[in-house]
């Protein structure tokens, strides 16, 4: 039996809280129907990736089955409890449903590839995983109608390529090794090094230029800033911040990435909500905060 919207939504919050992500903290500062809309769009997206995650299914089979289902959907044909909610945001901001579908590609593409041969493949990669993510929230954040794609595909790319750095000993324990195969032999760092964790004096040249480049990226990013609403460009910035302050973690001690996980710290994250509050108030209440204890 189909349920109820009310309890779609509702089932799509539930899930997405007990992934505990501190993404879902930003949801609180959009008013509760976009709020909603966020839920079930996470509540997708983090299904898509936990059935990828699965151990003892067939990832591929499932991941299959979440396509199809999500095609049934769009044809009002509900065989998930999760997808009324996801469709219904689809049609109330007009979300392209290819954003959805291409998702569920680059997530596919994980279960059996290992190696991107240039850069051209890995931007293809970040635009499937994080791009086409970004660009199915920009409708319900509030966006212009002729904004700056580029600008926001620009954005999801520098994410994901972030994480691609801060990850690269993690993913190469895994066998994934993300960083574009014609870049390395330049700096001449084998994939024997990455695999085994060990510093070649190419590595941080190396890291260096990918840094470079994801700096590119965040400054291209900036361009959609101008297209966004104000509860949208406050989500947007405190993201962008969050992302461009861990790259900026890295750039200081680029080896460092090959020993241990670079994170942003729990005070950064508090700060950044604080502001995300400060945003949302009236102007007399900002100014009242401001000023005490001063």
């Amino acid at each position: 039996m189909t349920p109820t919207l009310a309890d779609s939504y509702a089932l799509c919050r539930q899930h997405s809280r007990q992934s505990r992500s501190n993404f879902l903290l930003s949801f609180w500062f959009l008013p509760r129907a976009k709020r909603q809309a966020m839920y079930a769009l996470y509540a997708f997206f983090r299904h898509t990736d936990d059935l990828a995650d699965a151990e003892g299914t067939d990832q591929s089979i499932q991941l299959l089955a979440w396509r199809q289902q999500l095609e049934a959907a769009l044809a009002d044909d509900y065989l998930d409890a999760r997808l009324p909610a996801l469709v219904d945001t689809v049609r109330r901001y007009e979300i392209p449903p290819q954003y959805l579908f291409e998702s569920i590609d680059g997530v596919e593409s994980d279960l059996t590839r290992t190696r991107f041969a240039d850069f051209p493949e890995l931007k293809h990669y970040c635009y499937q995983v994080a791009s086409a993510i970004g660009l199915s929230c920009l409708p319900i954040w509030g966006i212009r109608p002729n904004f700056n794609r580029e600008a926001a595909i620009a954005a999801g790319i520098a994410f994901q390529l972030t994480n691609i750095l801060r990850d690269i000993r993690e993913d190469a324990q895994r066998g994934r090794i993300y960083l574009p195969q014609d870049e390395l032999a330049q700096f001449d760092v084998s994939e024997q090094s990455l695999l085994e964790g060990t510093l070649s004096p190419g590595f941080e040249p190396m890291m260096r230029f990918q840094i470079e480049r994801a700096e590119s990226l965040f400054a291209q990013a900036q361009d959609l800033c101008s297209d966004l609403q104000p509860e949208g460009r406050s989500i947007y910035d405190a993201m962008t911040e969050t992302y461009h302050h861990l790259l900026v973690q890295i750039a200081r001690q680029p080896t460092e990435v090959l020993r241990r996980r670079i994170q942003v710290g729990s005070w950064r994250k508090v700060t950044l909500l604080a502001r995300l509050a400060m945003s949302r108030m009236p102007l007399g209440s900002r100014r009242t905060l401001s000023t005490e204890g001063t």
